[in-house]
């Protein structure tokens, strides 16, 4: 019974594991496709312009500040959990260190 447990347990962090890298594929993606909205703009007037015209002052978004905002969220929370997964380590290193 309690190894039936056990590879379900296994089969859910393999899933959530999987999930966590398609996630990151996805938002690079994302971040890719800003980056190139924003090349677009920069160097496509008929899109200034209808920028302008249709969105208003949003459309200062697209000349950067959007693609810069999301890197900066994807590298902000890459370097939490580093650091979060670090202080994980720290602490199992200290409970081994304590036992010996």
């Amino acid at each position: 019974m309690g190894d039936g447990l056990d590879m379900d347990r296994l089969r859910q962090e393999q899933v959530v594991k999987r999930t966590r890298w398609m996630i990151w594929g996805e938002s690079l993606v994302i971040f890719g496709l800003l980056v190139w909205v924003s090349l677009e703009y920069e160097n496509n007037l008929f899109l200034q312009s209808w920028a302008k015209a249709n969105i208003g002052p949003v459309s200062f978004l697209l000349n950067g500040t959007l693609a810069g905002l999301y890197a900066g969220i994807l590298l902000g929370y890459a370097v939490a959990k580093y650091a979060e997964r670090r202080t994980e380590d720290d602490k199992i290193l200290e409970s081994v260190r304590k036992r010996a």
